[in-house]
């Protein structure tokens, strides 16, 4: 580990149930085996008490907070695993939004991450698919909101489902419209969030789309890469920020 930096991925576990499978591949790649701070999305959390996030922060020898999506769903939890001790952790609600078939309830869950040279507060978020841009800032403002509100510094990851698509009552995509990535970059970058990601990355190689991101306050970038992975339909983000 460089001094004074922290490594942070951000990666949607595609609704994996085996925590073999996935730490297999999170194993095979350097940047990620080394990771300090993993955000997770698309957690499964099945009938025993241990979530998939749980199961791989033990097999690290890490620290995990896991938050289901609703009681009686299983695999739409957002997990936190961290080298570091966890603390502050908290779950953010986000606008709900009716998409006539597989809507789900958004959140944030937010925590501090304390490393050896000082706390990071870490949001980890899973916005909608079929929304327009507008309506995506809408549903990710609480978080703006939330972090502008700390001073110190600030990490913000995960599957935005950003695209560069118009959406007809939620179900049917149109091309033209805002950006949805101008459009976030925009609103976080007005409050002195910014991403070391160019727009075009391709996080979701199935539709070649840049979905999944990294914002930052008060740490400097020093690397950023996507990282492909054998078990998700998402590529992992990889970040590296000094402090």
């Amino acid at each position: 580990m460089e001094e004074r930096t922290i490594s942070a991925v951000s990666l949607n576990l595609a609704k994996e149930s085996n925590p073999d499978r996935i730490m297999r591949d999170i194993q095979r790649m350097p940047r990620l085996r080394d990771a300090d701070l993993f955000l997770f999305q698309e957690v499964v959390h099945g009938n025993t008490r241990w979530s998939v996030a749980d199961e791989m922060a033990r097999s690290l020898g890490y620290h995990c907070s896991f938050e289901p999506a609703a009681p009686a769903v299983h695999d739409q939890g957002l997990g936190v695993v961290s080298r570091y001790t966890i603390s502050h952790v908290r779950v953010t609600p986000l606008k709900p939004c009716d998409l006539g078939f597989r809507s789900r309830r958004r959140f944030a869950l937010s925590g501090k991450v304390q490393t050896p040279w000082g706390d990071i507060r870490v949001w980890n978020v899973h916005l909608d698919t079929r929304v327009n841009a507008a309506e995506r800032l809408e549903q990710l403002q609480p978080v703006i909101d939330e972090a502008a509100q700390h001073t110190g510094p600030i990490l913000i990851g995960g599957d935005f489902n950003t695209n560069e698509l118009r959406w007809f009552r939620n179900m049917a995509p149109l091309p033209g419209g805002p950006s949805h990535c101008e459009t976030i970059r925009s609103a976080m970058g007005h409050h002195g969030f910014h991403s070391p990601m160019p727009s075009g990355l391709n996080t979701f190689p199935s539709f070649r789309r840049h979905l999944d991101w990294m914002f930052t306050r008060s740490l400097t970038p020093v690397g950023v890469t996507v990282e492909p992975t054998e078990f998700s339909d998402h590529n992992a983000v990889w970040i590296r920020v000094r402090m």
